[in-house]
């Protein structure tokens, strides 16, 4: 009986305390599984809170506060390590950065190129027409490909630079070659050659393709091109967008495993970065690959996907858009839809949409294309001299479609200031017709060039605008010499102008760099060579470090669960080897993460780190994002000097 009684008085006591005797079982099982403490927590929520100590069970972050509060949380159980001062951020999100092509240029050396589908021209030492064709002949006789197969020729050309050199491989790849010539050494096989500038914006194909192309397109083409003809009037193999779009999409067809393979080791060098999230556009082989190494339990990043197939092979989008607009938000918290990508509304450098009045040259590229590619300008058929006349717009016919279908535009590069006005414009018709919600989280990529003009109409139709505010401060030189020191001071991404006329602006690095030296580059302003440009732009730590988390959550479409350092959030956490908030302005570049959590798991820790704590966990990578970069060049068959 007295057995019984204490059994029931148990039982009142656990009523009274709302609880049942299985989950008073239960509450050791709740206790955290990592419990980071003795720090200082910067949180980036809406008040910028500062911690000392955050609590994780599972994935997810169950309490944030003071060592007293977090820790009497703990048990016996809980994993606790004691940062010492040290200073944690949420995970980086990178709004616009192309990790899957890094990955594949730095870690393509262990598979051949017929595993890797991609075929390199050398033009190290090309000084004609015919040393590409040889190149080429030089793979076919390699691979002896069957007829009738797909093939993509990539190239080490770069053009985005003003030398002799760029200048003499421009004139090859422009105008000394075409389909006809790419016919001589590829008559049975429909061939894409790349042109130094990104594919979306330019390629050349032979005739073989162009065959395959128009027999599907021809009435499309003829309407939207964009493509060169020759002398009679007939495409002669150049194509620019969305025409490019058809060819491509051919190529992307990838083994998930060897492509996975080379976005594991970028995964690395990603999360030994602090950045976690990552929002891209990305072909379809791209997102199997990384939806592999999900499946495999070797992917710690997130992906946030631009869609790009749509774009080009929708011939007609106001019929086709709704269904494929149900890709939307599909997917997981790993690898998810976040947009139904156009990929480029213009073109890049000296070939961004712009308004402004050269003064000089920028790249060896500038003839072909005096204003820019300006795709959304009904005018724009493609370069110079060069293109066939069409009578429609399909990219404000894709991008009202994609409003009316809930397509999200985003992920997509918007350089030049004409182009984003141009963009701008086609919002305000867009909400007049389907009003303001049907572009809600609608973003413009790039920033390289805007209009302060802009400013106000960008807040009053609430486009946000991702900024890759390096890329610009070091191209500022470029931009001064083409267009004047004024545009150059007050056109390249003008992030704080924009926020302080309330324009909502994220963080994008789109290079493969460093992003502790873009950080500090946004902060301070400073090129490569020491030169501030922009001085009333210089952000201060705590915007960018919104920009860069909380805010860029938005971006990728799930910030109720990353972005911050909050109760119930996903526990992407990074511990950093120095204060972020007081160091020297101009070495927060040299910051270096000391530990990344993802999904409350430990996924890198630096070897410092790991020695003095003596902290190895299964799966981690322990090392350095210097010895990581070795580890690329060693891939590269670059020498790294040890």
């Amino acid at each position: 009986m007295k057995a019984s009684n204490c059994k029931r008085g148990l039982q009142v006591i656990l009523m009274l305390l709302g609880l049942t005797a299985g989950s008073a079982v239960g509450l050791r099982a709740q206790s955290p599984t990592l419990v980071l403490h003795s720090g200082k927590v910067l949180t980036v929520d809406k008040n910028f809170s500062i911690a000392q100590a955050v609590a994780v069970r599972g994935n997810q972050i169950v309490a944030v506060g003071s060592d007293a509060d977090v820790l009497k949380l703990a048990d016996a159980s809980t994993q606790k390590i004691d940062l010492k001062g040290r200073t944690v951020i949420p995970g980086l999100i990178d709004t616009h950065r192309h990790m899957y092509g890094a990955s594949e240029a730095n870690y393509g050396g262990p598979f051949s190129a017929r595993e890797r589908k991609r075929y390199l021209i050398d033009f190290a030492g090309v000084k004609t027409k015919e040393d590409v064709l040889n190149q080429i002949r030089a793979w076919f006789d390699l691979y002896k490909f069957p007829a009738g197969e797909w093939l993509y020729f990539s190239s080490t050309v770069g053009l985005g630079v003003e030398s002799d050199t760029a200048t003499q491989n421009a004139k090859i790849l422009y105008s000394d070659l075409n389909r006809y010539e790419l016919d001589k050494v590829s008559p049975n096989n429909p061939i894409i050659l790349s042109l130094g500038i990104p594919d979306f914006n330019g390629i050349l194909i032979n005739s073989k393709a162009i065959d395959i192309i128009w027999k599907d397109y021809g009435d499309f083409l003829k309407k939207n091109g964009r493509f060169w003809i020759d002398n009679a009037g007939r495409p002669e193999g150049h194509l620019e967008s969305p025409a490019t779009r058809l060819a491509l999409y051919y190529s992307y067809d990838r083994a998930p495993e060897v492509l996975g393979k080379m976005y594991k080791q970028g995964n690395d060098e990603l999360i030994s970065m602090g950045l976690i999230t990552i929002s891209t556009r990305l072909p379809r082989d791209s997102v199997n690959a990384y939806r592999y190494l999900e499946s495999k339990g070797q992917l710690d990043i997130r992906v946030s996907a631009g869609q790009i197939e749509d774009f080009g092979t929708l011939a007609d989008p106001k019929v086709q858009m709704k269904e494929a607009a149900k890709k939307m938000g599909t997917g997981g918290d790993h690898v998810w839809y976040s947009s139904i990508s156009p990929s480029s509304i213009d073109g890049s450098t000296s070939r961004a949409c712009t308004n402004q009045k050269r003064v000089g040259t920028w790249t060896a590229i500038d003839t072909w294309w005096p204003v820019g590619q300006c795709y959304l300008d009904q005018e724009f058929r493609g370069a110079a001299g060069k293109a066939a006349p069409i009578t429609g717009n399909y990219f404000r016919d894709f991008v009202f479609a994609s409003a009316e279908y809930g397509a999200r535009f985003a992920n997509t590069h918007v350089a030049g200031d004409r182009a984003v006005n141009l963009m701008l414009k086609t919002i305000e018709d867009i909400q007049k017709v389907h009003g303001p919600n049907s572009t809600k989280g609608w973003a413009l990529d790039h920033c390289t060039l805007v209009n302060p003009a802009d400013f106000k109409k960008m807040a009053e139709l609430g486009v946000t605008m991702s900024c890759l505010v390096a890329n610009s401060v070091d191209g500022s030189e470029g931009i001064a010499r083409a267009y004047g020191d004024k545009v150059a001071n007050t056109f390249p991404s003008p992030v704080k102008s924009m926020l302080d006329a309330g324009v909502k602006v994220v963080f994008e690095t789109d290079r493969d760099s460093y992003v502790w030296a873009d950080i500090e580059k946004a902060i301070t302003r400073k090129d490569d060579k020491g030169k501030v440009w922009a001085p009333q732009e210089r952000l201060d730590r705590s915007t960018m470090l919104k920009m860069a988390t909380s805010w860029a959550a938005e971006y990728v479409l799930k910030p109720e669960k990353l972005g911050s350092i909050e109760s119930g959030k996903l526990a992407d956490l990074i511990v950093l080897d120095k204060d972020y908030l007081t160091m020297p302005e101009d070495e927060i570049g040299s910051l270096q993460p000391q530990l990344t959590v993802v999904d409350g798991r430990i996924v890198f820790v630096h070897t410092d780190f790991s020695k003095q704590y003596n902290l190895t966990p299964a799966g981690a990578v322990v090392s350095t994002y210097d010895e990581l970069i070795k580890r690329r060049q060693r891939a590269r068959g670059v020498s790294t000097g040890g």
